[in-house]
């Protein structure tokens, strides 16, 4: 086995959360308010339905192979070539999709905070410094992730501040525009909550496996509940005049002001997002080295790290020239490619797991 070290199920939470929460939250209420405008809130509930049927789907492979990450059951699954074949463009997802998460963090810091900085500048300390971490293992990504998704997550408490200026009324009417909008945009965050997924190569190395999978759904809910928090504060203080903005979270707290003399919260709440970033891509980074490892059956998946750090430079600046592109990306690629991938193989693949065992039950 590549990797030894073993974690706790709070460990895992702390990994997982800004896995799937920390590039989003700028972005995706502008997103999802183009399709649900009033009804915005509304969306992660409908999109968290898949987190919690992937948590369980990956729970259950994982009891079928307890040992295994997904690359490596998809072989005993669906035999070696189909699942070598299906491994390797699993990993070539992982890369495109983190290299666009990095190239949106950069995006957003040259934008928003330090307009002068060459974008390659962010992209390059921060994948350096997730490299660092990915080559110390899972162990090392945990105990990172305790005190950075603490501080990322803490920060959420600011919006607070601003609950004496929301205006319920930007709500109405609600179902506008019928149920079909709303499903829309549960549909865009059901693509964020496919991520999920990566608890797939956490399962093996908790120390107390039997509480994975309450974890896990725990984890979904957490993710849930912030997103909702976040799109009903976007929406409340400013409408739907959101989908207007890039970053509209970021507009909302850069209009934090207490008695007129503490303000600028923006600067605290983008130290938080960057330390959730790290663990993010500090996690993508470590399974997308040790899943090209166990598919190539290397010793040590440590050599791979700075390799796949490089590619994500490459596939972060590939196809999208600029922040326009990603975010049609996002709206329009990334939903159907994340389905496919985290959602509808795994199904596959536990289908077949099923059938399997019912089939080797029947001939004893």
């Amino acid at each position: 086995m590549l990797e030894k070290g073993r974690i706790s199920t709070l460990q895992m939470e702390f990994i997982i959360v800004p896995a799937v929460l920390a590039t989003s939250i700028l972005s995706i209420p502008a997103i999802t308010g183009r399709l649900a405008r009033h009804d915005m809130w509304m969306t992660p509930i409908i999109g968290s339905i898949t987190g919690f049927l992937i948590v369980f789907i990956i729970w259950k492979l994982h009891q079928f192979y307890p040992k295994m990450t997904p690359v490596q059951y998809m072989e005993e699954i669906i035999g070696k070539i189909a699942g070598r074949a299906f491994g390797f463009s699993l990993i070539l997802v992982f890369l495109h999709r983190t290299g666009i998460s990095v190239r949106d963090y950069s995006d957003f810091l040259t934008s928003n905070v330090m307009l002068h900085t060459p974008e390659l500048v962010f992209t390059i300390s921060m994948i350096f410094v997730c490299a660092l971490a990915a080559r110390g293992g899972i162990e090392v990504i945990a105990r990172t992730a305790v005190i950075c998704t603490a501080l990322f997550m803490g920060t959420a408490i600011v919006l607070l501040l601003l609950i004496k200026d929301i205006d319920i009324t930007y709500m109405l009417p609600i179902f506008e525009n019928g149920v079909l909008p709303v499903l829309k945009g549960g549909f865009i965050n059901h693509s964020w909550f496919t991520d999920f997924f990566f608890l797939g190569f956490i399962f093996p190395f908790l120390n107390n496996q039997e509480k994975g999978l309450k974890a896990g759904m725990r984890s979904s809910f957490v993710v849930m509940f912030i997103f909702v928090y976040l799109n009903f504060f976007v929406l409340t203080l400013i409408g739907i005049s959101c989908i207007n903005q890039f970053y509209p979270v970021y507009a909302i707290v850069r209009a934090i002001s207490v008695f007129e003399f503490f303000e600028n919260f923006e600067v605290l709440v983008t130290a938080s997002w960057v330390l959730g970033n790290f663990v993010k891509f500090s996690f993508f980074l470590y399974v997308i080295s040790l899943s090209l490892g166990q598919l190539f059956r290397l010793s040590d998946f440590r050599i791979l790290v700075f390799p796949m750090g490089l590619l994500l430079m490459f596939f972060g600046y590939w196809d999208l020239p600029n922040l326009v592109a990603s975010r049609k990306y996002l709206a329009q690629i990334h939903p159907f490619v994340m389905t496919f991938f985290q959602f509808l193989l795994p199904l596959f693949l536990l289908m077949i797991a099923i059938f399997r065992k019912k089939w080797r039950e029947k001939r004893r």
